[in-house]
């Protein structure tokens, strides 16, 4: 089992529907929402690699980033907050929805490794694909969604609805509370620390990339994983490929013998626990975010009045 895949544990949100406070969320007035008509909806997953299982190139390639922004429908926003520029101990950073990762940060996250000092992008071979570089002008976060859906071939209603489960859309979310010791504390961004505590959250925003610094979770991931709602997307993505596709018999490797390829829902799942397959973990996930998908939760006038605290450190401008 790769340490560095394994997701675990994030805010499971649906059953917070109706409520007004739960650790400090809060309702406000829902959002006036006119959803618009797309041209090229992705409704589908892209055909499964016809190599999995074998250590031979994918057949399956993601869009390009101008290509699937190319696919991209105009849509309101639901999450202002994600589109707002912020300071963070006096450093200005500009909105999550419009930052461009530069080309230092994604060399460093494809020169990244995990804890047993393995090159992520010999771990899920996809991950060489992901940037965060979405090209689009002044996104909304449903169009970023869009754009991860149509590059990796995905089912973009079924992003949807496993965001809503994840984050309710937030890049603001945190979740995966942990017990750390002091060095490693120091090293989580402000915005992940609870204050007066050794605690921290170590999954952020609207995937909830999961990250720490030794690199059991998402090497690489920090500080994009928070700075870009394209990157988290685009990293999310491309796991649930990984664990669609098993590119190169990477995922298969894992000695999973209950591990099968070209399962669309449970590859959905494998982004909440991935090992060992078909696991209960995996299974109520999946039920989840059906529910969300069948009610379109998006829609819903308890997703449109759900928002989260700002973290104390993050001052929106």
């Amino acid at each position: 089992m790769r340490s560095v895949l394994i997701r675990v544990s994030p805010l499971v949100l649906a059953a917070l529907v109706g409520l007004a406070i739960w650790g400090g969320f809060f309702a406000r007035a829902s959002i006036k929402v006119r959803w618009r008509p797309e041209k090229h909806p992705q409704t589908g997953w892209v055909a499964c690699n016809r190599n999995a299982g074998k250590k031979l190139p994918s057949t399956f390639k993601p869009l390009s980033d101008a290509a699937a922004a190319a696919l991209v429908s105009p849509e309101p926003e639901t999450r202002p907050d994600n589109g707002k520029a912020f300071v963070i101990n006096g450093v200005r950073h500009v909105a999550q929805n419009d930052y461009v990762p530069t080309r230092a940060q994604i060399a460093k996250f494809l020169s990244a490794k995990d804890s047993l000092g393995e090159p992520i992008v010999q771990l899920n071979p996809y991950l060489k694909y992901v940037d965060g570089r979405d090209g689009l002008h002044d996104p909304t976060t449903d169009e970023l969604i869009q754009w991860g859906a149509h590059k990796w071939g995905i089912p973009e209603n079924w992003l949807r609805a496993e965001y809503v489960l994840e984050s309710y859309w937030n890049m603001w979310m945190r979740g995966d509370e942990a017990t750390v010791t002091a060095p490693l504390y120091a090293k989580y961004p402000v915005e992940s620390r609870v204050p007066g505590s050794l605690k921290v959250y170590q999954s952020l925003g609207i995937t909830q990339v999961r990250w720490d610094p030794q690199g059991d979770y998402g090497a690489g991931t920090e500080p994009l994983r928070w700075e870009s709602t394209a990157f988290n997307i685009d990293e999310q993505a491309a796991m649930v490929r990984f664990f669609y596709d098993d590119p190169e018999g990477a995922r298969n490797s894992w000695g999973d013998k209950t591990y099968v390829p070209c399962q669309k829902w449970n590859s959905i799942g494998g982004w909440f626990a991935p090992y060992p397959w078909g696991n209960t973990g995996q299974a109520q996930y999946v039920k989840s975010v059906k529910t969300n998908l069948a009610t379109s939760a998006w829609k819903s006038s308890a997703f449109l009045s759900f928002s989260v605290p700002i973290p104390p450190a993050v001052k929106l401008r």
